[in-house]
């Protein structure tokens, strides 16, 4: 994903900086972030990602786990290459990590919603 607003120093700071968060990535945290966001572009992209990291019927690499878990502490955290409270600039970053990410693990994604759709079948 090329965003031209987003050099490519910020791009590679934004993805250096979510695989440093996912250490921090923290469940309630994410419940709260997702509060009140239902009407965002990015949202059901962000709670796709969600139930795949916290879904304890699917299993996923460690390393697919790591970026998920990244991105969403990413996005929820304050700590950003651009930071959030600039108007209308200051979610670039997140939404490129966001869609990065998503791009990234696309096989995956395909992959839990062919399982979601077999667990809803059953």
């Amino acid at each position: 994903m090329k965003n031209e607003n987003l050099d490519q120093d910020k791009q590679n700071k934004a993805l250096n900086l979510k695989d440093e968060l996912a250490n921090d990535f923290d469940e309630q945290k994410a419940q709260e972030f997702m509060n009140g966001k239902e009407n965002q572009s990015w949202y059901s992209d962000f709670v796709l990602l969600y139930d795949m990291v916290t879904d304890s019927d699917y299993t996923l690499e460690m390393k697919t786990k790591i970026a998920i878990a990244g991105t969403l502490a990413y996005v929820i955290l304050p700590i950003d290459v651009i930071p959030d409270f600039i108007p209308f600039v200051g979610w670039i970053d997140d939404i490129f990590v966001l869609g990065y990410t998503m791009n990234a693990i696309s096989e995956e994604i395909q992959k839990y919603k062919e399982f979601k759709n077999e667990s809803i079948l059953s």
